[in-house]
């Protein structure tokens, strides 16, 4: 997921990039031809010939929108649309645990029943016996091998 996210981060700066690309060329291509005018207030914005002050603005301009597309517009989303569904989630969750309390509560006679015929008719797995901890454990006999001499044998 990480590395999804990461790609999604990076085609995000991507297209911030080529859009703010396509938006400076569209000013200063658009600017020059004959025609196109950008009117504010009734004055003619020509943008090669701004002086310090409407460049300041301009930038004072451009730097608040960024901080509100950035800032304001993901907190509005989050928590006006974010919150309502978190809210709506927890109240299902809730009516959900009331259905399986009340569930719960009715059905613990046919529970606690059917919990007792499962301890009756389950099959249970058998235990190997066990191995009293006082009996010698000696090493294991091998068939061609000569066997101790305080046993007896069939061969002379």
């Amino acid at each position: 997921m990480k590395t999804l996210f990461k790609a999604l981060l990076i085609f995000g700066f991507v297209l911030v990039g080529v859009a703010t690309l396509l938006g400076w060329g569209a000013v200063h291509l658009l600017g020059d031809v004959p025609g196109v005018h950008l009117t504010i207030d009734g004055d003619d914005v020509v943008w090669t010939s701004l002086d310090l002050a409407d460049a300041f603005g301009a930038g004072l301009g451009l730097i608040i929108a960024i901080g509100v597309m950035c800032l304001i517009v993901p907190l509005l989303l989050l928590l006006g649309l974010g919150l309502p569904l978190l809210i709506i989630g927890a109240l299902v969750l809730a009516g959900l645990a009331a259905l399986v309390g009340v569930g719960a509560i009715v059905g613990s006679p046919l529970i606690l029943i059917g919990l007792v015929v499962w301890l009756l008719v389950r099959d249970k797995p058998r235990k190997a016996p066990m191995v009293s901890p006082a009996a010698p454990v000696g090493p294991a006999l091998m068939p061609n091998m000569p066997q101790a001499p305080t046993e007896p044998t069939l061969h002379a």
